[in-house]
């Protein structure tokens, strides 16, 4: 398939592959609705512009214009990525999703256990 006919959603799943990030990765990262980006992918739909804003934050490396209409290059230059905002690799992906479990486990222990 060709490059421009993908939907967003197609191009998205073609970064998320890159970055080996599945979809509750990206979610946890991004900080997007549980299961948003599995509902974008079984209905083909497209993606509000709030996501697309936190996906961007997040991975100041994708390239906007790519993820919205297919031109130009999925990663952004080096040069035209904005210093302040690191970009994540996969060591960082394994670090940021362990302290996510370890939050998620600690909640519900204090679920269970505090009936919080």
């Amino acid at each position: 398939m060709e490059n421009k006919h993908k939907t967003t959603i197609d191009r998205l799943l073609d970064f998320m592959v890159y970055k080996n990030l599945n979809d509750n990765k990206l979610t946890k990262l991004a900080n997007l609705s549980v299961g948003l980006i599995g509902r974008a992918r079984r209905n083909k739909s497209g993606l509000h512009t709030d996501t697309i804003e936190k996906i961007l934050h997040t991975f100041p490396e994708l390239n906007p214009t790519w993820l919205l209409t297919g031109n130009g290059s999925m990663l952004l230059d080096s040069n035209d990525i904005p210093k302040d905002k690191p970009v994540i690799n996969e060591s960082d992906t394994l670090i940021d999703e362990i302290f996510i479990t370890q939050k998620d486990i600690i909640y519900m222990l204090k679920k269970k256990y505090f009936k919080v």
